[in-house]
């Protein structure tokens, strides 16, 4: 069942007081090829072939479901769907109202909702895979509980990049601030067991099957 928001006050409260600068201030992507010219600042070698090849182990997808958590305008999710079958529907959630306004109108194919940032407002095991791409480094430390527990609530599978930190600590930059962690271990234990994982631009790339 969905985690009950009212057991959560003070995140609630966070994650509503930060709402308002993700729309404002997040320096979200315009088109897809911007995307792809920072993973190649990064280090990337070929990011589509890279990024494409994460779901190899677990196509053909059988429920033809993904869902982007943190979805800013829906440009990832779009590659995704069309890497995968043509009839796979695609889902994506964000904090930021602003982008899923965006997303919707660009990729009016797909469903696309506002989260509040720590529940997943969708059905157990609704989804073949979950995307989580540079999100869990914006969740404090006291909320990735819930945040895991949600991932693993609605899919089969989840693919998680995040930088291949190797100790916990918070970052601040220009006004942001990251809760770094070793995520190598942080996955391990929150989800069932790895299935494919992948370290390139100084990320760590993982798909692994949900609890």
């Amino acid at each position: 069942m969905i985690i009950n928001m009212a057991s959560l006050p003070s995140a609630a409260a966070y994650y509503t007081q930060i709402k308002s600068k993700w729309a404002s201030d997040y320096p979200s992507s315009e088109d897809i090829e911007s995307i792809w010219g920072f993973y190649n600042e990064c280090g990337y070698d070929d990011p589509q072939s890279t990024l494409k090849s994460m779901l190899d182990p677990i196509t053909p997808l059988k429920k033809k479901r993904i869902l982007d958590y943190g979805c800013d305008k829906g440009l990832m999710l779009d590659f995704f769907c069309k890497a995968l079958d043509a009839d796979t529907k695609g889902y994506g959630v964000d904090i930021n109202d602003e982008a899923i306004k965006t997303a919707k109108r660009r990729f009016p194919r797909f469903s696309f909702q506002v989260g509040d940032g720590l529940t997943i407002p969708y059905d157990d095991k609704y989804f073949d895979v979950v995307l989580v791409m540079a999100t869990m480094k914006h969740v404090r430390y006291e909320d990735r509980d819930a945040i895991y527990a949600e991932i693993n609530r609605v899919a089969d599978h989840a693919l998680v990049i995040e930088a291949d930190e190797k100790e916990q600590n918070v970052q601040e930059m220009m006004g942001w601030k990251f809760y770094n962690s070793n995520f190598a271990e942080e996955f391990d234990k929150n989800f069932d067991e790895s299935v494919k994982v992948v370290r390139e631009g100084g990320d760590i790339l993982g798909l692994y099957k949900c609890k």
